[in-house]
């Protein structure tokens, strides 16, 4: 079952969704989620750099697993998006699965990743809340 509507939602271009985050104040972070930022890869990575410019922070979610990205089994472009993800919610949401206690995921089997370590290492590191 999906939670979302591919084909819903609004169309943007990526410049003037960096420019209402550069005249946004108070952002430490972006988020990029649903639908799935891994569908169209290419301009949210272009997105997640510019705001990595602007000193921001970028957690990105996705249906698809670290492995799936890396393996190549995700859209043209995915790889460059998890470059320019720092902490990355994989994995579909389950409801069979569905837990309240689960930091920031919907789902015991999604995964909160440290993407910058796990690129460095070449393994899976967990994202560790430091504050």
């Amino acid at each position: 079952m999906d939670t979302w509507d591919p084909d819903g939602g609004e169309s943007i271009e990526p410049d003037e969704l960096i420019e209402m985050i550069r005249n946004t104040k108070h952002l430490d972070g972006v988020t990029l989620s649903g639908g799935d930022p891994f569908m169209q890869a290419q301009s949210a990575a272009y997105v997640a750099k510019a705001c990595h410019d602007m000193g921001l922070s970028v957690w990105c979610y996705t249906g698809y697993t670290y492995e799936e990205i890396m393996e190549g089994k995700a859209p043209e472009g995915a790889v460059e998006l998890l470059e320019e993800t720092d902490v990355l919610v994989d994995g579909r949401f389950e409801i069979d699965l569905r837990s309240e206690e689960c930091l920031y995921r919907g789902s015991t089997n999604q995964r909160l990743i440290d993407t910058k370590e796990s690129i460095a290492k070449e393994y899976v590191c967990d994202w560790r809340q430091t504050d």
